[in-house]
């Protein structure tokens, strides 16, 4: 009975929370009247009877109490006034604390309580948990299951017709001829060894489909993990003596792994406690210094190339930047003579222990949440930051990968790219000489020995394989053939029908478990690379889908296999060296750097790169090179994209460089004061693409 209780409750949780998101969505939406207070009671109805099932009186008794109410504005055909909405609002809030604090809630992932109280958000592994599916989804997954079903029923007659050959065989008596029989016996073996190429190359086909389903299916809005947490917030406000509070819920919408939301759901809950310990101030203060009345806290939720970026913003007095140097000097973590930079005194309050309350509370003051905080994001392979706010308070930003999938994946180097092949599709490695490719009406082609030839018997099951350089499909498509030392490294990828094809690559690299994020990469064809991998550092491995490739591969005709000739060689020797032009990438993502840098080089640009526009500043004047454009995000700490437009507009040395804003602000105002600021192109990051960014440096160079 404990069990199904269990398993109750964690619907219970999910149904809470679906209903309270619905009833909070309809109160943003203005007047509720009508059609929007019955749906209201109707939510209100089920929520108490849903209450009643797994034994929650309190929530019951709230539901019931507002029901009570809305039932009476329907019966009078009244729309909410102002007291029937602060009273839906109220009780949307009471549930929501009772339900976070409930101890149920975190006894089925076996998560304790901590220091400040409040219940520690299991992250379901412990316990079922429950997420809802659209049904499109769903039959997505029956039909890869059918699909895997009908693979199976062949694979079934493979074996059926291998073993009636067997039996055939054994039949075959003496008076036959055994030359004959050998050569029937080798021809059917062949066949179905065939076949069993083509079924194996299915099998892996529904098998990634069916992973990719999988993981849509675990991917769900940022709201369904998050949106709760408003009530709370208002509750705890309201307890800590901060009084009424308005909480901003931003990019509830944003879809990514549910793991991931969840794991970084208990930070969240440190993150809105430590913003209103730290954050809020007296109604004096605030009128003193024009801030709205109510406090504001914001929590929001984006993409960012393939980061997820979770952030909890207030409007309140700000980092103290003297307090944290004086208790970090303390603490022994900096000596007093160091310099007290801004962005190495917010990077300490990470460390445990770290706190500039005076005293504990059951809030906050022992130091330990920003150190969970900071850990959480370690753990998920991000990281996290704190920055002052503008034109006031504290930001503190996790970035994580968006999943944390992982797949088996060759990585190889192809047109200055590192890029992944998952493992499953790749037939066989091989290094071809150069002497053994062949052309053919405008197609390169190699010998590939599938399978060898039974013993006494000449040749084996060989196969024309078309081979083309995988640069070609990764915006170079004049591309030659990489060969090095003689030879070409190709990678011979299986098809549906039971052939196979080849792409060239500069070099193999390794073959390793990647920790892949479900995203297409800022500027690059999502299509086709609709993941990123970190094996280490910030240089990312871009893992290809090969459906795409090979799709194009077709649709190319299959042509792109060409080498350099000599003749072509010689005029490159003789040519004057061409300058290569250099461009400025200033972000403080180093998501988006990376990614730019990659696409910038792969087409042949000179990068350097800044994290703000206090530092690419600094490298327009010291730089002993020439840079020739400048790509700059909008949103940077110490100086942001439009005072470094302002900048270097300004200086007579450096007004001449063309400068390009790339950000996503993509409010008129914005676009407007870019360009009338002497920007020379205006790009926003939700509908980029690689060729445009290509294009307008091309121009304005």
């Amino acid at each position: 009975m404990e069990a199904l209780r269990q398993e109750l409750l964690a619907v219970f949780d999910a149904e809470y929370r679906d209903h309270l998101r619905v009833v909070r969505d309809i109160l943003a939406g203005g007047a509720v009247e009508g059609r929007a207070v019955s749906e209201i009671f109707r939510r209100v109805h089920s929520l108490k009877g849903a209450a009643r099932v797994v034994e929650r009186a309190d929530i019951e008794t709230i539901a019931h109490a507002l029901e009570g109410r809305l039932f009476r504005l329907l019966e009078e055909h009244r729309p909410a006034g102002a007291d029937d909405l602060a009273a839906i609002g109220a009780a949307m809030d009471q549930i929501d604390a009772r339900m976070q604090d409930a101890p149920e809630a975190a006894e089925p992932g076996g998560a304790a309580r901590d220091e400040g109280g409040a219940g520690a958000v299991a992250d379901g592994s412990g316990a079922d948990s429950y997420v809802q599916v659209p049904a499109s989804r769903l039959d997505a997954l029956v039909g890869v299951v059918q699909d895997m079903m009908g693979i199976a029923e062949r694979q079934d007659r493979l074996w059926a017709d291998l073993e009636d050959l067997a039996a055939a065989a054994r039949r075959t008596g003496p008076a036959g001829d055994p030359a004959a029989e050998l050569a029937r016996l080798t021809r059917a073996l062949s066949a179905l060894s065939h076949e069993r190429g083509r079924i194996a190359g299915q099998a892996d086909r529904a098998m990634m489909r069916l992973d990719e389903e999988v993981r849509a299916v675990t991917l769900v809005p940022a709201g369904t993990v998050f949106g709760s947490l408003s009530g709370m917030v208002r509750q705890i406000a309201r307890e800590h003596g901060g009084g009424e509070v308005t909480v901003r819920l931003l990019g509830m919408d944003v879809r990514a792994d549910r793991r991931v939301m969840q794991a970084l759901r208990d930070p969240v809950i440190h993150l809105l406690r430590n913003a209103i310990v730290h954050g809020l101030e007296s109604a004096d203060r605030r009128e003193a210094e024009g801030k709205p009345a109510r406090p504001v806290l914001t929590l929001s939720v984006r993409m960012l190339g393939v980061r997820l970026l979770v952030s909890v913003c207030d409007d309140g007095r700000g980092p103290d930047l003297e307090a944290i140097a004086a208790r970090a000097i303390r603490q022994g973590l900096m000596q007093p003579d160091d310099p007290r930079l801004p962005e190495t005194l917010l990077a300490l309050v990470f460390a445990p222990g770290f706190s500039t309350r005076a005293a504990a509370d059951r809030l906050a003051g022992r130091g330990m949440g920003l150190s969970v905080v900071a850990e959480a994001a370690r753990a998920l392979h991000g990281t996290a930051r704190m920055e002052a706010g503008q034109p006031w308070g504290t930001v503190v930003t996790m970035a994580v990968p968006v999943s944390r999938r992982q797949r088996t994946t060759l990585v190889v180097e192809a047109g200055g790219m590192t890029i992944g092949l998952p493992g499953r599709v790749i037939e066989r490695l091989a290094r071809v000489r150069q002497a053994d490719i062949r052309m053919a009406d405008g197609r390169a082609y190699f010998t590939l020995d599938r399978r060898r030839a039974p013993a006494g018997e000449a040749g084996g099951d060989a196969a024309l394989v078309p081979v083309v350089p995988l640069a070609a499909f990764l915006g170079r498509p004049e591309a030659a053939l990489p060969v090095h030392g003689g030879a070409l490294s190709v990678v011979v990828l299986g098809m549906a029908d039971g052939g196979c094809c080849a792409f060239a690559v500069d070099r193999m690299l390794e073959v390793r478990i990647l920790h892949v994020s479900d995203a297409g990469a800022v500027g690059l064809d999502s299509a086709l690379i609709p993941g990123v991998g970190w094996p280490r550092g910030d240089r990312p491995v871009f893992v290809l889908n090969p459906d795409t490739l090979l799709e194009r591969w077709r649709k190319a005709g299959a042509t792109g296999g060409h080498f350099d000739g000599a003749a072509d060689a010689a005029r490159e020797a003789r040519a004057p060296a061409r300058r290569v032009a250099t461009v400025l990438v200033v972000d403080d993502s180093i998501t988006t750097r990376t990614l730019q840098k990659t696409i910038l080089q792969t087409h042949g640009y000179d990068v350097l790169l800044a994290t703000d526009g206090v530092e690419a500043l600094s490298l327009l004047h010291r730089s002993p090179r020439r840079i020739d454009v400048i790509v700059t995000d909008v949103e940077m700490p110490r100086m942001d994209g439009f005072a470094l437009l302002d900048a270097v507009r300004s200086d007579p040395g450096l007004s001449r460089i063309p400068v390009v804003l790339m950000t996503s602000r993509n409010e008129e105002a914005d676009i407007r004061r870019g360009l009338d600021g002497g920007a020379r192109a205006y790009v926003t990051k939700q509908g980029f693409e690689q060729g445009e960014l290509l294009d307008i440096i091309r121009g304005v160079l």
